[in-house]
């Protein structure tokens, strides 16, 4: 027996999206505490960990449960989710069916994948810097760093967290001290400083907004791990750094 019920499917969508900005290929767990997915990105290079509580549903009935998907197919479904809308997820054999519940029924039906392989492990590391902000505030500051270069090194030291970026074209660097009203929280106990590639911090932040609360945890020259909140579900990043030489 499968079929779960999600009452806000535009949340959903948003979920899909922030998975698909890093894997196209995926499979979800359906567990007795809710749907779980953790994958690396074709490149090797960032891990996205996705959890959406079984309180999130308004129906659940799942044993537990394993569904490979093309991600990119099911944000292409999603998409046509209208916002008065519900989304009731069943299995027809080897295929996932969506119906999208509102002023009309609408049924979409997508393959299930034989994805195989482990899933990846957590990464252990011992963070020095633990920071939150607004979701707008990294995302304004990569595109200041933009200018320069295709790289942005994050630098934070107890009193202040440094967004830097030096190229062909320039440099940038913007400073924000620990006090000031974009630093919900700052927690530095050690300077933290790695680099990191542009183009994957944009594709993290695509699902953040001026609503959102982004938190970065940092250690030098190590993985950073960014996550935030999409209603009562979790989306969770790691990012591998580049490591400058001199």
């Amino acid at each position: 027996m499968f079929e779960v019920s999600i009452p806000n499917a535009k949340m959903f969508k948003s979920c899909v999206d922030a998975i698909v900005t890093l894997i196209d290929e995926g499979e979800f767990h359906f567990s007795d505490a809710g749907l779980s997915l953790r994958a690396m990105d074709p490149s090797q290079i960032a891990m996205v960990d996705f959890v959406f509580p079984r309180s999130a549903f308004e129906k659940y009935e799942v044993e537990s449960t394993k569904l490979g998907l093309n991600l990119e197919d099911l944000a292409r479904v999603m998409g046509r989710v209208r916002s008065d809308e519900q989304v009731i997820l069943k299995l027809d054999d080897s295929r996932l069916v969506l119906t999208f519940k509102g002023q009309s029924t609408r049924r979409f039906v997508i393959p299930l994948l034989d994805i195989g392989g482990s899933t990846p492990k957590e990464p252990n590391i011992e963070f020095s810097s633990h920071i939150k902000f607004n979701g707008n505030f990294l995302k304004d500051s990569l595109k200041d760093t933009s200018l320069v270069s295709s790289h942005v090194v994050l630098n934070a030291t107890p009193d202040a967290f440094i967004i830097e970026a030096q190229g062909d074209k320039g440099e940038v660097s913007i400073r924000t001290d620990k006090g000031a009203d974009q630093m919900l929280e700052y927690d530095v106990t050690n300077d933290a400083r790695a680099m990191y590639p542009l183009e994957y911090m944009n594709d993290l932040l695509k699902g953040t907004d001026s609503a959102t609360n982004v938190e970065l945890s940092l250690r030098t020259d190590a993985p950073l791990k960014l996550s935030y909140a999409i209603d009562s579900a979790r989306i969770t990043y790691f990012l591998a750094p580049r490591i400058e030489t001199q």
